[in-house]
Parts: C-alpha cells; sequence; structure tokens
C-alpha cells in the first residue's frame, strides 16, 4: 500500500510538472495581441506600448533568444524606451537602465524602405558607406528618437545598393551597444552587428517547427 501511495504522487507530481512547464513555456504571441500592439505603436502611445511590449518579452527566456518573436518586440521596446527618452519623460540614465540587459541580444526589425536621399525612418548608406543607417524620429519628424546604425554581416550588399533602392528591408541583428546622445534633443544611440536581411518566412518555418 505505502508504494502504490508513493507511486500515486510521483504520478501527480509528474503531471502537476509537465503542467507547469507547458504553461511556462507557450511562447507563442497571438495575432490578436500583435495588433493590440502595433495599435499602440502606430498611434505613438509609448507608454502603454512600452508597459505592453515588456509584458510579451516576458514570456520568454534567455534561451529563446534564437525565435523570432522575442527579437521583434525587443526592438519595439527599445523603440519604446527610445521615444520616451526623445520626449523627456525619461533621464538618459533612465532610459539605458531599462535596455541595459539587451547587448547581445537579437532584434528583428519593421519593415523599412530603403532610400540613397532623405533623413527620417527609411534606411541609408553610412557616410563611410560601409553599414546601414537609420535616423528613427516620431511621425511628424519634430523628435529624434534613436540613431541605429547596421553593421552587416555580408558587406558584400553594400557594393552595389541600386537594386535596393525603394524596397522594404527587415532586418535581423545582434544588439551590440546602446548609448545616449544629445542635450536639448535626448536620443539613443544603437550599433547593431552582424546586421542581415530578415526573410519573413523564416517566421513561417519556425511555426511549421513548432506544430
Amino acid at each position: 500500500m505505502k508504494a502504490l501511495k508513493h507511486y500515486l504522487l510521483i504520478v501527480c507530481f509528474c503531471i502537476i510538472s509537465i503542467n507547469i512547464y507547458c504553461q511556462e513555456n507557450k511562447k507563442e504571441i497571438t495575432g490578436e495581441e500583435w495588433d493590440k500592439l502595433i495599435q499602440l505603436l502606430s498611434t505613438e502611445k509609448w507608454s502603454d506600448a512600452e508597459k505592453l511590449s515588456l509584458k510579451y518579452l516576458n514570456k520568454f527566456n534567455d534561451k529563446d533568444d534564437s525565435l523570432a518573436d522575442p527579437a521583434i518586440v525587443r526592438y519595439m521596446y527599445i523603440r519604446c524606451v527610445a521615444a520616451r527618452l526623445a520626449e523627456k519623460e525619461y533621464s538618459p540614465e533612465k532610459a539605458l537602465d531599462k535596455v541595459k540587459d539587451f547587448t547581445g541580444k537579437t532584434i528583428v526589425t519593421p519593415p523599412r524602405t530603403f532610400r540613397t536621399e532623405g533623413i527620417f525612418n527609411f534606411y541609408k548608406l553610412t557616410d563611410d558607406k560601409k553599414a546601414l543607417f537609420l535616423c528613427a524620429s516620431n511621425k511628424e519628424k519634430i523628435t529624434i528618437q534613436a540613431f541605429e546604425t547596421f553593421e552587416m554581416a555580408d558587406t558584400t550588399l553594400l557594393n552595389d545598393v541600386s537594386d535596393l533602392e525603394g524596397k522594404d528591408l527587415r532586418l535581423g541583428a545582434f544588439i551590440k551597444s546602446i548609448k545616449t546622445g544629445g542635450v536639448t534633443m535626448p536620443h539613443f544611440e544603437i550599433v547593431f552587428e552582424n546586421a542581415f536581411l530578415w526573410n519573413d518566412d523564416e517566421d513561417k518555418s519556425d511555426d511549421d517547427e513548432n506544430e
């Protein structure tokens, strides 16, 4: 009888452990959740978007860094903090404290257009033509939120950018460093390394593997 009770306790423990494991590893972000976050970002409700993106990000742990979802949300969260820094809701010290643990982590950007001329919210070559650069601002182009430099893993892509003109690019990369700059217009200065063109089909293949 004692052996039976012991066996039943072990079975119960295993069932509880499996349930907890499944709950902790429910990593997917639903379409409805994405829509809610994108709506907040598109209307520039930075405070609410920051809170929600952090909530989504907390679904994952450090071992999930190869997944697309945390990389996408991590970039969104950084941009929210950058926006609040630019609007002087955060001091440079507080803004940096919120992103200090992200160095070395992955990000995936939303699609941005590549252009050879212009300033705000699109990719262009750096002056030395060795990397891609993005000057991120709010919709009104009044406040600069971040200067983002993307050091490409394959620099041959930059040798002839004529085919990229007017195309929407989505980049995956690792965060190399995040600093602040500016006094009257504070902003993030972010360097990404080992950047590459992200293919949305990679999201689908990840989903297929998880089914």
